[in-house]
């Protein structure tokens, strides 16, 4: 599919869809759970559907009800004679489930698109590797076998904090004590803390420790009723958006939230927009704006949005510690800047950094989406200050996090036309 955009401003109250992040933790540790669990204001994209169909796949009882999961978890991990879990492009879902599927000491296959298995999945050979594992891996499958037993794990913290989140769901369940040692700085570390904090709603107790953490053995998931909260991830196209063009009023938010992605509201205001916030909701009025430099390290998902925000800023914007952008569905250094240079800004990137020379105006034209949801929903925000119409394609991309953006984008008075290849 694609759309086509007449820029026009975007102005209006928005609800945000959940955290994508928090519902696969939710959603998880409710199947770990026996009992029933409750996970309320959840959206089922095609990442958090990868989830809920796999906990399925365990003999997990899930019903489906708006905006609202009844999960009867099982509180054990036990694969059937299907062993093959499709996880489509959804890294998240392939990384959390690989060590709790190695708790039932069977035999199991993932797979999904061609582009989830070309990122970084060496940490799990390796320590699979050297605990007896049978480890296999195609470009669109892995197939696993052996026991997960208790005991240190030394994981780099630098590839992603998914590896670690995989671990913390499933060693609580294993009979003794295990640690996980970082041998190089965690990098996106609050995305750890989500799934501590998911863990402990749970009745899931793991310590930080100076070399990592400290997950404690024998213990049982508990089932509980969560509400996800709003994503910060997907509420930064529309701060964005406000900044640009405003003011757009978007609900039900937590300022205390753990979400690093919350940060795009700091580096909002840093760059001269005027952010309000009561109550949990947050306004983003347009105000004149300046570049910045932004260190994505913690935040990257949110650097596209914040790519196109420094290209209509007035001088410079850097982007710096960006080398983890090249680990997501496509290298979002690259594709985000073919997408910028098409609109008509100034770029230059290295491996790990981005620069960007601010432009009054961008261009239109017609832009590949490359099949990333970020970069077509980054893409759409930037039309907005397009002096001609813009073109995206393969836009269904963004089905992968945020089904109803175009709708949305739409009920602030974006004019969006569908074009039907």
């Amino acid at each position: 599919m694609n759309v086509l955009i007449n820029p026009k401003p975007l102005s209006g109250t928005i609800q945000i869809p959940p955290s994508k992040s928090l519902s696969h933790r939710a959603v998880i540790a409710a199947a770990l759970a026996k009992g029933k669990s409750t996970i309320r204001n959840i959206v089922l994209s095609d990442d958090v559907l990868a989830t809920v169909d796999a906990m399925e796949k365990l003999g997990v009882k899930i019903i489906r009800q708006p905006r609202q999961l009844v999960i009867h978890g099982l509180g054990k991990v036990q694969i059937g004679d299907d062993n093959f879990f499709d996880c489509n492009e959804s890294g998240s879902t392939l990384r959390f489930l690989i060590p709790v599927l190695a708790l039932s000491r069977q035999k199991f296959v993932l797979t999904g698109k061609p582009s989830l298995f070309k990122r970084p999945l060496q940490v799990f050979e390796t320590l699979f590797k050297e605990r007896g594992f049978f480890f296999q891996q195609n470009e669109t499958s892995i197939l696993i076998s052996g026991t997960l037993e208790p005991g240190t794990f030394e994981i780099p913290g630098n590839v992603s904090s998914q590896f670690i989140s995989g671990f913390l769901f499933a060693l609580p369940l294993l009979r003794e004590d295990s640690r996980i040692v970082l041998t190089t700085p965690l990098e996106s570390a609050e995305y750890t803390d989500l799934t501590i904090d998911t863990l402990r709603q749970f009745g899931i107790r793991v310590d930080k420790t100076p070399e990592g953490f400290l997950i404690y053995g024998n213990q049982t998931y508990k089932s509980s009723v969560v509400d996800i909260e709003s994503d910060y991830s997907q509420l930064a196209f529309f701060a964005v958006a406000g900044a640009l063009s405003g003011p757009i009023v978007a609900k039900h938010f937590r300022p205390d939230s753990l979400q690093p992605d919350r940060r795009v509201v700091e580096i909002i205001r840093e760059m001269g927009g005027i952010v309000a916030t009561k109550d949990g909701e947050y306004v983003f009025s347009k105000a004149p704006l300046h570049g910045a430099t932004i260190d994505v390290s913690q935040c990257p998902d949110i650097a596209p949005v914040l790519c196109i925000l420094g290209g209509l800023s007035q001088g410079e914007t850097h982007i710096v510690k960006a080398e983890r952008l090249k680990l997501k569905e496509t290298n979002r250094i690259k594709t985000t800047a073919d997408t910028l240079q098409t609109f008509g800004v100034p770029v230059e990137t290295t491996d790990s950094t981005i620069d960007i020379q601010g432009v009054g105006v961008y261009n239109g034209g017609v832009f590949d989406s490359f099949g990333d949801h970020r970069i077509a929903m980054a893409i759409a925000v930037g039309a907005i200050k397009a002096k001609a119409p813009v073109v995206i394609k393969n836009a269904e991309a963004v089905n992968k996090s945020y089904p109803n953006f175009f709708r949305d984008y739409q009920s602030l008075g974006g004019e969006i036309t569908y074009i039907e290849e």
